[in-house]
């Protein structure tokens, strides 16, 4: 989890990457709001969050979260907790704990829900992850974990090799190759009884072409490295070409989606 710990020791990387959802997406409903719109959490629960990045979805959804719920909010990166903290400040409601997702320090038994957004693709031993997620799951538990599929965001990949095939790098999919729309519901099913996948629907729409490049230097050091100076100049008209052939805006597939496993 080395890389993955460099990318997101804050949150500058993330905000990168919701920031082109929330401003180009086809669907108007934000995501985050539409997560919480598909959790089904009694009141008074207790819920963990692994892997709650900078605290946007909580940020986003205060004013629907019921005071009686009990929150613990964790992240593997504690400059990544440290962002979420400073956003949510101190609730009453809400705590803040760096973990491991492959070994949560908590007795069993003890979470109504869990929730691991984004996550589980970034874990070496998603096995131990889920079953520890599944040791501290209340009987009657759910765990809701979001992903994305094989064709998320590919066209940018597309993008790339159509400026230069001999860039060295590219953005395939490999988390969806870990745990992903097409292969979650196999992995889950070795420690919950029922899976469900619902789908968000809609792609990006984007008309500035600097945000995909932001998004693509996002990905890590190496897309750094070999996108920079003269060479990002290039791109970067190069995008603007396509942008013009394309009536002013340059399509980009998602395939994003929810599992509910209880």
């Amino acid at each position: 989890m080395e890389e993955v710990g460099k990318q997101y020791r804050d949150s500058s990387n993330l905000d990168i990457r919701i920031k082109i959802h929330e401003q180009y997406s086809t669907n108007k409903k934000d995501w985050h709001e539409w997560l919480f719109e598909h959790y089904t959490i009694e009141p008074g629960s207790r819920i963990l969050e692994l892997g709650s990045g900078d605290g946007t979805f909580w940020m986003k959804n205060k004013d629907r979260v019921p005071k009686d719920w009990k929150v613990t909010l964790s992240d593997f990166s504690s400059g990544m907790l440290a962002d979420a903290q400073g956003k949510l400040g101190d609730d009453v409601n809400v705590t803040f704990k760096v973990i491991d997702i492959q070994a949560i320090p908590f007795e069993d038994d003890r979470f109504d829900a869990v929730i691991a957004n984004h996550m589980l693709y970034h874990v070496p031993n998603r096995s131990q992850a889920l079953k520890e997620v599944r040791r501290v799951l209340k009987p009657g538990g759910v765990f809701y974990s979001s992903t994305i599929g094989k064709q998320h965001m590919a066209d940018f990949n597309e993008l790339l090799k159509r400026f230069d095939p001999d860039l060295g790098f590219d953005l395939t999919n490999v988390q969806a190759d870990a745990f992903g729309l097409e292969n979650g519901a196999k992995q889950l099913e070795h420690f919950f009884d029922q899976v469900k996948l619902t789908c968000f629907p809609g792609g990006l729409q984007i008309d500035d072409v600097q945000a995909i490049a932001d998004y693509i230097l996002s990905s890590g050091t190496k897309a750094k490295a070999v996108l920079s100076g003269t060479k990002l100049e290039q791109f970067i008209n190069y995008l603007e070409e396509v942008k013009k052939k394309n009536g002013g805006f340059i399509e980009i597939t998602k395939a994003t989606g929810l599992f509910e496993s209880r």
